[in-house]
């Protein structure tokens, strides 16, 4: 049994996969396999793989849905009831992702010396064709964060997968929920309820490759409700619960009041006056407007710049000027060519 899967799920990704699977290659850890899961791509992935999986005998399974599954969360929850994934631990990539030749094994490292269920690392994203590094996320967090938390820490750990080497253990029957954006921060949070331990790797050991055909540049309507839906389902969930209830709070107004808020704008598709006025209901609804300890300016604080501009994004929707902060920060984007998540 392996000590690390490797779940790589993988659609028409013959551009950039090879570049994935010699990082893998080549890594500094080598006691891993590699599950790749092929969602019926219809340009060369499959023959890609194939030679991958020639050359490294016995270290790759390669598998295809049997139709196209069309979600990256459906392709992973496919993996998971396989039975192929064997590892004491689990990760999942995207094909199109590029590690560090050191990253299974500083995250492997940190894990096993700190007892954590979860270790992480810090990426950046980068243009697709240029190169060119829009930011860096996930630096600056404490070596190892004891759960349950007494603070908002969890509210800022990003939701993706691809940056998280995970117990596969704890997972059991949790799976991925069946929506397009939020589904990975959805399952991330289902899975920090069962852990006593998570363990932070400062280093960017991943690049996240931003290109046009990324989920992240074509968020519809239906996908940003489906999400909004499941955060008022866990904040409904955890009423009784009220420091994870205020920690869901804030996620949801980064992720669905923000971020969300963001991707709707970049859509030329949705009519942005209309969505930030049901935007701004939903979060009234859900009572982030006010209340919530740590969306109070007093909390928020203590995130510098970032914590900042959380509250001004609270104070927009109060004054029902999301519209212009929205305006004025792609232009700043355009402008300087960076583009940092909340």
């Amino acid at each position: 049994m392996p000590e690390v899967t490797v779940v790589i799920t993988a659609y028409n990704l013959e551009k950039y996969l090879p570049e994935c699977l010699d990082a893998l290659r080549n890594q500094t850890f080598r006691d891993f396999d590699l599950l790749i899961v092929n969602d019926c791509s219809k340009d060369s992935t499959p023959q890609i793989v194939s030679r991958f999986a020639e050359e490294h005998p016995g270290r790759v399974q390669f598998v295809s849905t049997p139709h196209n599954l069309g979600k990256p969360g459906r392709v992973r929850n496919y993996a998971l009831d396989s039975g192929l994934v064997t590892g004491k631990y689990v990760i999942f990539l995207d094909g199109d992702d590029t590690p560090e030749l050191t990253f299974l094994e500083k995250l492997h490292t940190a894990a096993e010396r700190d007892g954590a269920q979860i270790a992480l690392c810090a990426y950046d994203r980068f243009e697709d064709g240029t190169g060119h590094v829009l930011c860096e996320e996930m630096r600056g967090f404490p070596g190892v964060i004891e759960l349950p938390a007494e603070d908002d820490v969890l509210a800022f750990l990003n939701g993706s997968l691809w940056n998280k080497l995970i117990r596969t253990e704890i997972i059991g029957d949790v799976r991925i929920p069946d929506f397009s954006v939020g589904e990975d921060l959805c399952f991330g949070l289902a899975l920090f309820g069962k852990c006593t331990r998570i363990a932070c790797v400062d280093e960017v050991l991943l690049h996240y490759r931003v290109h046009a055909g990324s989920v992240i540049s074509n968020t519809d309507l239906a996908t940003i409700r489906a999400f909004a839906a499941e955060c008022a389902r866990l904040l409904d969930e955890t009423k009784t619960q009220p420091l994870l209830h205020d920690m869901i709070a804030l996620v949801t107004f980064i992720h669905i009041g923000i971020s969300m808020a963001m991707r709707a704008w970049d859509n030329g598709k949705i009519d942005n006056r209309a969505f930030l006025r049901e935007n701004r209901d939903y979060l009234k609804r859900q009572g982030l407007l006010s209340g919530s300890r740590f969306l109070r300016l007093s909390s928020l604080r203590r995130h510098g710049v970032r914590g900042a501009a959380i509250w001004a994004c609270k104070v927009c929707y109060r004054l029902r000027a999301m519209g212009a902060f929205l305006g004025l920060y792609n232009l700043f984007k355009k402008c300087f060519k960076i583009d940092v998540k909340f």
